[in-house]
């Protein structure tokens, strides 16, 4: 059975001989193994009393009466802790060393509080995606700027939230999602335990996805489009991200040329870590050659200064280029994806097909293997969709 007491470690002797002081010390113990938690005081032997704890008149201690309350309770403290660890039976299996680890992570973790562990969790996240953590940061310190724990942020601080932000169900649920990835987070990293995941009693409102497609008789219009400058760049942009099955933008910027093996584009989505293979049909071929870069696939990191710049430019001419072609739909990037998705639906083909050219799982839950030995049928697919907007 563990054990945890209050000594003076007498095997580590003071280097001040007049005082002749030892440490003072917890000591915790555990199948034959024992582990020592520094208080950070010394005191010669008659100053210590294993019950009454430090004496009066003790050198260096102003106030014994404070200090041995303090140590009072942290000794009660790691009691609780080792009765915990007993109780789910996982001590018999840990050393002394083990539990003091333990307990001393379990004492950083108690640093965070909801905003302090939301500040770490944005440092983890890359730049873009930090930058959106932020914004929602942002807000809830505008909704509350006091201290929060994980306690504070319950089902009703939720719903309050949300009436609060007064914005467009979707706009809501973003942030309201990445508050719920920073909970995961703080589950995750034993920050806090699930009694606390608010999620369970709270649901997300959800509103209706709005059209993110295309027909195919507009895509080709705009395929044929006499278009110049950025506007005909950014056209061009979205066609080579359709015919290679809407890929995303910011994985079609960054692909080096070395992503082009045996007629084939193989990367994996920086999102996702998803793994892709596209067949390069004679139409992405073409836009490949003409938007070469020097460094990458396609040009677009070597012209713009940063991805957000690309992002912000490509979508801006898109929507003067849609315009200019008569298309009344805000086209972005995006737009690619559904497009292809929604004409690859219209030509009957499955559905697992589909979900497996978009890298999703489908509803009977396609495997990686599934994919790679089906892999012709996505290739079938996309040839097919190409030829509905020839």
């Amino acid at each position: 059975m563990a054990t945890v007491k209050l000594k003076l470690n007498k095997n580590y002797k003071s280097k001040d001989e007049k005082n002749n002081s030892y440490p003072l010390v917890f000591v915790i113990g555990n199948r034959s193994t024992h582990a020592h938690i520094s208080t950070e005081i010394k005191l010669p032997e008659e100053y210590w009393d294993p019950v009454k704890l430090i004496k009066k008149g003790a050198p260096g201690i102003d106030n014994p009466s404070f200090q041995n309350t303090q140590l009072a309770t942290k000794l009660s403290d790691l009691y609780t802790f080792i009765n915990k660890l007993s109780t789910t039976g996982e001590i018999n299996a840990l050393s002394a060393a083990q539990i003091k680890a333990k307990y001393q992570s379990s004492k950083i973790k108690e640093k965070y509080d909801f905003y302090t562990y939301f500040e770490y969790y944005i440092t983890t996240k890359g730049e873009s995606t930090a930058t959106i953590y932020k914004r929602t940061y942002k807000i809830l310190q505008n909704f509350n700027s006091s201290r929060l724990s994980f306690s504070d942020v319950n089902a009703r601080f939720l719903r309050d939230f949300t009436s609060w932000h007064d914005k467009s169900t979707n706009g809501t649920a973003i942030h309201l999602r990445n508050i719920r990835a920073v909970f995961n987070a703080a589950i995750d990293d034993d920050v806090i335990g699930l009694e606390l995941y608010p999620f369970r009693r709270f649901k997300i409102p959800k509103a209706k996805t709005r059209k993110r497609n295309i027909t195919a008789g507009q895509i080709k219009t705009f395929k044929d489009a006499e278009l110049y400058g950025v506007p005909h760049l950014a056209r061009d942009v979205f066609m080579l991200q359709f015919y290679l099955i809407g890929i995303n933008l910011k994985d079609l910027t960054y692909l080096k040329k070395s992503s082009v093996k045996r007629g084939r584009l193989e990367y994996t989505r920086m999102k996702t870590g998803t793994e892709y293979s596209i067949k390069l049909e004679p139409e992405a071929k073409r836009l490949i050659k003409k938007l070469s870069g020097k460094k990458y696939l396609i040009c677009l990191a070597e012209r713009y200064q940063n991805y957000d710049s690309i992002k912000k430019e490509i979508n801006k001419k898109l929507k003067a280029a849609a315009k200019s072609v008569k298309i009344q739909e805000p086209l972005s990037t995006y737009y690619s994806r559904h497009s292809w998705a929604t004409i690859a639906h219209k030509l009957n083909i499955p559905e697992d097909t589909i979900a497996a050219a978009l890298g999703h799982q489908s509803a009977h839950k396609i495997t990686s293997i599934y994919i790679e030995r089906d892999i012709s049928k996505v290739d079938n697919a996309n040839r097919k969709v190409l030829n509905a907007i020839k």
